[in-house]
């Protein structure tokens, strides 16, 4: 049996899940210790994030999301598109670094290596977790109920945390080999933020680009998060099949060159 292999990755992740847990409330700790706020700053991040881009856009440039639409309804969409490029975008930025700065765990041949970069991803989703529940409460405030598909935001969120995982693992490895991706991946970041239909919907982009967005990872969970939370649509099955096909082949890849790659780590570091 490889040692290194998919299947021994994932037995690695469910056998070695308390050590995950661990890891990742020693994460989300570790990034409010010492601050004033503590855990506060989970709540007010992205709300004055929120605030700040619903100024430029909806308040300077006069943004709205429908004809007529209002300035309520442009932060409503918006903040469903920051919470998914925000799973996506933290994760993929921390993972080039996920092996290199635990250097001394790759020493240790027992350690499980994969779970480094799944907790840099539980700890975006604990994080995009409490953005649902603040636009959930802000719902339940402003209409008196929230839609009847809320419950479907949960298979909204997974296909896009498996391909996330995916991505994470491919970027983990090959950033103990090229450290300079940890910087490209950054820049991207930041591209995509505006390359995705965060700020607009896919409807409003000129013909030619459509295309191009509609094979961008994030468009199809945000604009699902947008259907069952906010619009009161079910999910179209056909588009999330499809995208949880491609999850799933993406996590493979990312996990199996991980794993592949693995034996190398401690020559390199």
């Amino acid at each position: 049996m490889n040692r290194f292999g998919v299947a021994t990755g994932i037995r690695s992740l469910f056998s070695n899940r308390g050590l995950l847990l661990a890891l990742i409330i020693r994460d989300v700790q570790s990034r409010y210790r010492g601050t004033l706020l503590g855990f506060l700053w989970a709540i007010l991040y992205p709300l004055m994030m929120l605030v700040v881009y619903a100024f430029v856009f909806g308040g300077v440039f006069n943004a709205r999301w429908s004809t007529g639409g209002s300035l309520n309804e442009f932060a409503l969409m918006l903040y469903c598109g920051l919470i998914v490029h925000g799973i996506f975008s933290e994760t993929l930025s921390r993972s080039p670094t996920a092996i290199v700065s635990n250097s001394s765990y790759v020493k240790k041949v027992v350690f499980p290596l994969e779970v480094l970069p799944i907790s840099h991803l539980a700890s975006a989703a604990f994080n995009a977790l409490i953005g649902v529940g603040l636009l959930c409460a802000f719902l339940l405030v402003q209409r008196g109920a929230l839609a009847g598909t809320a419950f479907l935001v949960p298979l909204v969120v997974l296909p896009l945390l498996i391909l996330t995982a995916g991505l994470a693992w491919l970027l983990a490895a090959i950033g103990v080999f090229f450290r300079d991706i940890s910087q490209v991946i950054g820049v991207i970041m930041a591209v995509l933020l505006f390359l995705s239909p965060v700020f607009y919907p896919v409807s409003s982009a000129p013909p030619f680009a459509r295309s191009m967005i509609l094979l961008n990872p994030l468009t199809i969970p945000i604009e699902e998060l947008r259907a069952v939370i906010i619009l009161g649509n079910s999910l179209d099955w056909a588009f999330w099949f499809a995208y949880c096909i491609v999850a799933l082949g993406v996590a493979v890849a990312g996990l199996w060159l991980f794993q592949k790659s693995r034996p190398a780590f401690a020559d390199v570091i």
